[in-house]
């Protein structure tokens, strides 16, 4: 393991630092306590992925070369695994808080839960603890993941915060979820075929969908506001 890998595990603890300012400076010291206790909970949630990685290596062995296999892997091993545990910190924590209003606080506190988890998946993923080798595209998966995790982020948290304005939780939530493990599923699927088109184009498209939820959330707010 050469520095530019060790490197890699200091992105999400950077967003963090800077996520933590920004919240400070943006909305006061009261609230804090919440975030803290989101960022620790992301943090726990990696236990789930953990275990469903291990149960998964009793059958299989590390052998993921059939499309199935790998299919499956990716989707309920990996992304279901990820996102249910971000769920269920943010459904079950943060949703009832007083400050938890709708979409903006859902992608607030749902940023935190997942930098939480990136910091500690990022690191088990290099380690061969979760997940299985990416080769050629390793390191650009390390330093991305926690930028792809602020993605989901926002698409979950997007949605489950809807379900405070529309009061329709059940569709709101399970949107959310989906929405998060697809997107999820789809970032790991494409550094496991190593396929760089595939990788670029998924880049751009959660670039564009990340600004398309942020705004629509920010324009909600302001017409709750007016």
């Amino acid at each position: 393991m050469n520095l530019t890998t060790y490197l890699s595990f200091t992105v999400s603890p950077i967003l963090l630092i800077i996520g933590i300012l920004i919240y400070r400076f943006g909305f006061g010291q009261k609230k804090m306590l919440n975030i803290l206790n989101a960022i620790i909970l992301g943090m726990i949630s990696v236990l789930i992925i953990i275990g469903a990685s291990y149960l998964i290596d009793t059958q299989w062995h590390g052998n993921y070369k059939s499309l199935r296999r790998l299919l499956v892997f990716v989707i309920i091993v990996i992304a279901f695994s990820a996102e249910i545990g971000k769920y269920l910190v943010l459904r079950f924590v943060c949703y009832n808080k007083k400050d938890f209003q709708g979409p903006i606080e859902g992608i607030i506190y749902t940023i935190f839960i997942g930098l939480g988890y990136a910091l500690v998946a990022t690191i088990l993923f290099e380690y061969g603890i979760i997940g299985t080798p990416i080769n050629d595209y390793v390191l650009l998966f390390l330093y991305t993941y926690p930028f792809a995790n602020i993605v989901f982020a926002i698409c979950m948290g997007f949605f489950i915060g809807m379900g405070k304005i529309r009061k329709n939780t059940l569709i709101d939530n399970s949107t959310g979820l989906f929405v998060s493990i697809f997107f999820h599923g789809l970032y790991c699927f494409s550094f496991l075929t190593q396929d760089l088109a595939l990788i670029g184009f998924t880049f751009v498209g959660f670039l564009v969908i990340s600004i398309t939820l942020v705004t629509r959330a920010i324009n909600l707010r302001r017409a709750k506001d007016n």
